[in-house]
């Protein structure tokens, strides 16, 4: 198998995804990259995204190297693919495309976002691998992180990298001066007043829902291991 990272493309989304939310009473379908992008956002424009499966994450480094040599299924192997972000308001959404009718994932609360532009690999934590297989036309790199969890993004060239961080960073020392009742004489647009709140709904829904299936599993676990103590102890033939 290829030593190179996977580069995964997209296609352009439907509109399928409106009728979606309309059923399931999610409330991203205002949500779209389209309402998002005409409404003067502080920062959008297509990334790479690096998606890692959760064996590197909990691996030592030590075996992050040996897993990412290639000799992995290429389903297990990291992959790079195609994400439009936008920056707005207290979020950072994630689309496919800016043809998108609602955000991938959870929207990134910018008020706890580090953002910073990679500047060598002291700076990787054990994702050398990622940084010597960029996708083409990706020069740079800058990684979001909150509550624990880092996200790595590829764009063309330094320049972008640091204009993404500095947006960000600036975004974040807003938001926390609202927060803190700071901007009253700050003009804040009624549009991204009104995404906030969709998107607080959103995050919040998505929590819920990581947290049923957190119980679920514990439970599952509990059974498993339940089950297996009753066999050992000879309650079943």
């Amino acid at each position: 198998m290829s030593q190179e990272i996977r580069h995964r493309n997209v296609g352009q989304g439907s509109g399928s995804g409106e009728t979606q939310n309309l059923v399931m009473g999610r409330p991203s379908g205002s949500l779209s990259a389209k309402a998002l992008l005409d409404s003067s956002p502080t920062q959008q424009g297509s990334v790479m995204k690096l998606h890692v499966p959760s064996i590197y994450v909990i691996a030592p480094t030590c075996l992050q190297r040996i897993l990412s040599s290639g000799w992995l299924p290429e389903f297990m192997s990291p992959y790079w693919t195609d994400r439009h972000m936008v920056l707005i308001g207290k979020f950072l959404y994630r689309f496919e495309n800016e043809f998108s009718s609602e955000p991938k994932g959870a929207p990134v609360p910018v008020e706890a976002v580090e953002a910073r532009c990679l500047s060598g690999e002291e700076d990787l934590d054990g994702m050398e691998f990622a940084f010597r297989n960029l996708p083409p036309g990706c020069n740079s790199v800058f990684i979001v992180s909150t509550f624990g969890k880092t996200q790595y993004f590829g764009v063309a060239t330094k320049e972008e990298c640091t204009t993404w961080v500095n947006s960000l960073r600036e975004s974040r020392q807003a938001a926390i001066t609202r927060s803190m009742g700071h901007s009253e004489h700050v003009p804040y647009p009624a549009r991204w007043k009104y995404f906030d709140g969709l998107g607080t709904s959103l995050l919040k829904s998505k929590e819920r829902i990581k947290k049923r299936l957190a119980e679920t599993n514990v439970r599952e676990m509990e059974m498993t291991s339940l089950e297996g103590t009753y066999i050992s102890r000879g309650h079943f033939s």
